[in-house]
């Protein structure tokens, strides 16, 4: 894209995603602006977000322990590996390779059970990978995969590939840059049968069934004076519904995700973000908050919506000269499931 090489150096970083610049937010000011905020909005987000039942199908999941930390506040955020599953536009904020590789255990101490005797239990897989295109003179790429499984029943891929740029507008004063992205998506789920089930005409044409589909994303930086490390996302995901059914119409809601977030390296204990999405008729409310206790080694996360609880840690360290190793942890709460210890999210990934 033209003016790419024209980008001041220093406005992303690879490491925690913030924005180097001159701060003019007094700091004690924000933080209690910002926790009023917070508590405003968990009130509401737990006394307005309606509890209604969603599709099974490929419904929105945590991928990433760092974002699942966040409560998936992440559309404004996106700006690591994780960013193909929430806003394909941040995959341009990268200025490294990037590669991450998540699993999580859902809901332990729940004993589900398929048939009579085998029992089931539920996790997740996230892998993504972000080549580093010299000088991002093509744009930049990513090539990542989800998985949901329930073992001994069920069982859902999407492999995905997205494309992203970004544009700074040079006749602003402040210079502001927008970035943005696509994913093309092929989703795959299967189902596991036995000598009961073989014969239900559900499955009379197979036990499988594939489906393309597509995102977008937008990511503003605006570079405001008194806000330099405002960011605001846009996201669309599963654009045209897709028909993932068997012998009938099943089709996946789009999902629809705005958010505002906040990243400056010379806050690095100031990180909150807030989002608002809408699928299958229901509107979902999510806010964070990323504290680097100690900037580019250590992160504390809180998050939450309607539906559960997260937090986590994450360590950074370098593991070569140009080898970067980052360790993310999360425990989510969900709050309508009983008897359950949690679910636990780790990922580990490597820039280069």
């Amino acid at each position: 894209m033209a003016d790419r090489d024209k980008k001041p150096v220093g406005i992303r970083s690879t490491r925690n995603g913030m924005v180097v610049g001159t701060p003019s937010l007094s700091w004690a000011g924000s933080m209690r602006k910002t926790l009023w905020f917070f508590a405003f909005f968990f009130l509401t987000a737990y006394t307005l977000t309606p509890v209604t039942p969603v599709e099974a199908a490929f419904q929105e999941n945590l991928w990433g322990a760092r974002p699942a930390a966040l409560g998936g506040a992440f559309t404004a955020v996106s700006d690591d590996a994780n960013a193909p599953a929430y806003n394909p536009a941040g995959v341009a904020l990268l200025t490294q390779s990037e590669l991450t590789f998540m699993y999580a255990r859902l809901y332990s101490g729940v004993n589900f059970y398929a048939g009579q005797n085998d029992t089931s239990r539920l996790g997740l897989g996230f892998f993504s990978f972000v080549p580093r295109i010299a000088d991002g003179a093509y744009g930049s790429y990513a090539f990542s995969w989800t998985n949901f499984v329930a073992s001994n029943l069920y069982r859902e891929d999407s492999f995905s590939f997205s494309a992203a740029d970004s544009y700074q507008f040079e006749s602003f004063g402040n210079k502001p840059i927008l970035s943005y992205g696509g994913n093309l998506k092929m989703l795959r789920r299967s189902f596991s049968t036995d000598s009961r089930t073989d014969t239900d005409p559900v499955f009379s044409g197979g036990r499988s069934s594939t489906a393309l589909t597509g995102d977008v994303g937008l990511l503003l930086q605006p570079h405001f004076r008194l806000f330099p490390g405002l960011r605001i996302g846009f996201a669309g995901q599963n654009l045209n519904e897709p028909n993932i059914g068997l012998d009938n119409t099943d089709r996946v809601p789009a999902r629809y995700s705005l958010g505002v977030a906040y990243r400056h390296s010379a806050f690095p204990l100031f990180n909150p973000a807030v989002e608002v999405s809408r699928r299958n008729g229901r509107t979902l409310l999510a806010g964070s908050w990323e504290a680097w206790v100690a900037p580019d080694v250590l992160a504390l996360r809180l998050g939450g919506n309607a539906d559960e609880l997260g937090g986590g840690i994450g360590y950074q360290f370098d593991l070569f000269t140009r080898l970067k190793m980052k360790v993310d942890y999360a425990l989510i709460w969900p709050l309508n499931v009983q008897g359950t210890n949690g679910s636990h999210r780790v990922s580990i990934t490597t820039s280069f």
